[in-house]
């Protein structure tokens, strides 16, 4: 009786575990690579390669945006101003080639990086780790230059001597609507070999 009973609960543990792998598995996502890194991008995103500084390679960067925001898809033209006005939420992974400096602890570039824009409040910090790599979560609000009130996650990491950072910004009342879409992105995230 006793065997039986165990039998049960394995059998139905592991009923559990394949049920919960597959509601978490990556059958709805495109898998993007890029020269440094590549991710799976939920089906729902939208995505291209960006320059976000003068002179940084666009291979180096990503921007994603949920396709519900269709609008700025069609009428963007590449407007970043635009973006953080219409678009409820964006997400941008990136190796920072914009950070001067390479071979730095994480607890040297993740403060000035965190540090840049002077109206931020930190509402979180956790460390955690980016395809095995160290990394530090910083969740924070802030406000951009048209006083739109949005919140942001981002992952900071050192991978090869190299800065990179994973963020995803949203207004204040999309940021969880979009967070586990952006959470599961970063899950799938790989450095190149």
């Amino acid at each position: 009786m006793r065997y039986r009973i165990f039998a049960v609960l394995i059998t139905v543990s592991l009923t559990v575990v394949v049920i919960l792998q597959l509601l978490n598995s990556d059958v709805n996502a495109v898998p993007v690579n890029k020269p440094f890194f590549s991710v799976n991008v939920s089906d729902n995103w939208a995505y291209v390669s960006v320059k976000l500084v003068d002179g940084v390679d666009y291979n180096s960067s990503l921007l994603l945006i949920p396709t519900e925001f269709s609008d700025f898809l069609m009428n963007g033209k590449g407007d970043f101003q635009k973006l953080f006005q219409n678009v409820g939420a964006s997400s941008i992974m990136t190796l920072d080639s914009a950070y001067l400096f390479r071979n730095v602890p994480l607890e040297i570039y993740s403060p000035s990086h965190i540090n840049q824009s002077g109206g931020d409040k930190i509402l979180s910090k956790e460390n955690s780790t980016i395809d095995g790599e160290r990394a530090l979560k910083i969740h924070k609000t802030a406000r951009t230059n048209l006083t739109n009130i949005y919140e942001s996650m981002t992952y900071y990491t050192i991978h090869d001597g190299n800065p990179y950072y994973l963020t995803y910004y949203a207004k204040v009342k999309d940021f969880q609507k979009y967070l586990p879409q952006f959470e599961q992105m970063v899950k799938t995230f790989k450095f190149a070999k």
